[in-house]
């Protein structure tokens, strides 16, 4: 890397100058600690049907199989928070729709971030051309977590997220591998102290006092990944919730002054957030991926949105 007076400073620069609300810097090598804490997570089975947790664990614990030379990571951060909760809000009462997580009211995060680390990268490789880099956004085996950790991004919560002093856990994470040889960042001290509200909130008991997760018992899970009938003894616990939940999130206290996100494409409304449970029932399935282009609610596919519309609707209508 050519000589420069502070490299981190001016790869933050772009990263900021990009649109992400956070950046830090990883070393490429894993803490034993956190691989140890994955691999009894794995061991215990609380992955449920994740089995791609299990079959990229190799390229989770070393990024050399993602970039060849591998020496530092930036993780980066976006705020999706859209600064409207409550009654009335845009998670509020819903009459006869379901509620979707907050992250699923916008644009697929996928393509937002992805669009956004490609640029960063362009960016940086005009400043650095020995730059060599892997982009990453949850669809490939990568630690985020890990990195968003050890980059100083936030602390690990015990809602299993991981949050920042300044815009909670409503953020979306990605990574930049690099061959640049880069100074890391020093990880944040945890904050959630004696904090128990996440794990008390938990509308089915999904969150341990280990900060583990148990994705079997978990809505979001439920709603989103799982395939088949959920079982009858979770249909209560989901309520109006139609796709994800964010109940461990709105409760942490480090949530309550999340400022709102400054992304164009997380402020918008998607269409499928609006139609009303009748609507996604009685949709043929092609209408329904055409309904669902451009969101992450077409992670469950047809079946699983029709399948989460019929037990929301019955809940509401027991009620």
């Amino acid at each position: 890397m050519r000589a420069e007076p502070n490299p981190e400073a001016s790869i933050k620069r772009i990263a900021l100058e990009t649109g992400f609300s956070l950046v830090g810097i990883a070393g490429s090598v894993h803490p034993p600690l956190s691989k140890s804490i994955y691999n009894n997570w794995l061991v215990a089975g609380k992955q449920a049907g994740l089995h791609y947790l299990i079959g990229g664990r190799d390229k989770r614990d070393d990024p050399q199989l993602l970039l060849p030379g591998a020496r530092s990571i930036l993780s980066v951060a976006l705020n999706y928070f859209p600064g409207r909760l409550g009654p009335a809000g845009l998670d509020g009462p819903q009459g006869r729709r379901g509620r979707f997580s907050l992250y699923a009211h916008g644009l697929d995060y996928h393509q937002v971030m992805g669009e956004k680390l490609e640029r960063m990268a362009a960016a940086m490789s005009k400043r650095f051309p020995e730059l060599r880099s892997a982009s990453c956004v949850d669809t490939r085996p990568v630690a985020e977590r890990t990195w968003a950790l050890q980059a100083g991004i936030g602390w690990l919560g015990r809602n299993t997220c991981v949050i920042s002093p300044e815009f909670g856990s409503w953020l979306f994470l990605g990574e930049l591998v690099t061959n640049l040889d880069l100074k890391p960042d020093r990880p944040l001290s945890s904050s959630c102290g004696d904090c128990r509200l996440c794990i008390e909130a938990c509308p089915t008991g999904a969150l341990g006092e280990d900060f583990t997760l148990a994705a079997n018992r978990c809505l979001s899970y439920l709603t989103i990944e799982h395939r088949g009938d959920i079982p009858e003894r979770f249909h209560r616990p989901m309520a109006d919730r139609i796709f994800g939940c964010d109940e461990c999130q709105r409760v942490c206290p480090h949530n309550t002054a999340a400022l709102p996100t400054r992304t164009p494409d997380f402020k918008k409304k998607h269409p499928v957030t609006g139609l009303d449970l009748e609507t996604i029932i009685n949709m043929s399935d092609q209408e329904l991926r055409a309904a669902t282009r451009e969101s992450v609610t077409a992670r469950c596919g047809p079946a699983g949105l029709k399948r989460n519309a019929r037990i929301v609707l019955a809940n509401l209508n027991s009620r």
